[in-house]
């Protein structure tokens, strides 16, 4: 998937506050205020995922694999392939994006609409209790003891003509995000599985974040 196709999504996820209604709705269910929650104090962590793509459009489902780095500062890094295609990174003095191995390094502007709240998104400053609870219903729960599924769906009609519904699996154990699935308004679907995050050393931040 390309970097516009992944930002379209992931700005989606996090709307802005003007995106949302006043519509009436059910509590969160506990597990994922529980989630929310944690992310807060979630410590510096890398976690692998396989991303895997539907459109009707296509024969057979696309899969790529990728890695999420996530810093306490806020500071993240985002790579999808692998080898990787497109890399994103935020640290503490900017937003930037490189597509292709041979590419140059463009900078985003974290304060234009277009990216501030994918960059939030993905520095966990979006996911909070407050803001799942504005932008978006309860469609269904279901639990086992080692999976608690959400469904949700966007509050605002214009979102919900691109992203239909959001499907969540969370561990009940641990309060981490197994799998997010999005079902999209074109009928394409995108699941992506996370894998057991890891611990990341200063050092290996220092290396990441730098060009």
């Amino acid at each position: 998937m390309s970097f516009s196709s992944t930002f379209r999504l992931l700005l989606l996820l996090a709307v802005s506050p003007l995106a949302a209604n006043a519509q009436a709705q059910k509590p969160l269910p506990p597990m994922l205020m529980q989630w929310a929650e944690a992310q807060k104090d979630m410590p510096d962590m890398v976690v692998a995922f396989r991303q895997t793509r539907t459109t009707p459009a296509l024969k057979a489902p696309l899969t790529t694999s990728g890695k999420f780095w996530r810093f306490k500062d806020g500071a993240f890094r985002w790579e999808l392939g692998q080898p990787a295609a497109t890399i994103l990174v935020r640290d503490q003095s900017e937003f930037r994006v490189r597509e292709g191995a041979d590419g140059a390094w463009q900078p985003l502007d974290e304060k234009d609409a277009r990216y501030r709240m994918w960059s939030r998104f993905l520095s966990g400053q979006e996911a909070s209790p407050e803001e799942l609870q504005q932008h978006f219903l309860v469609d269904a729960v279901e639990q086992t003891p080692d999976v608690t599924a959400i469904s949700l769906r966007p509050k605002a009609p214009f979102i919900r003509r691109h992203l239909r519904q959001l499907d969540l699996q969370i561990s009940p154990k641990t309060f981490r995000l197994l799998q997010l699935r999005v079902l999209q308004g074109d009928g394409a679907t995108l699941t992506m599985t996370f894998s057991e995050p890891q611990s990341v050393s200063i050092a290996e931040k220092a290396q990441l974040l730098a060009r």
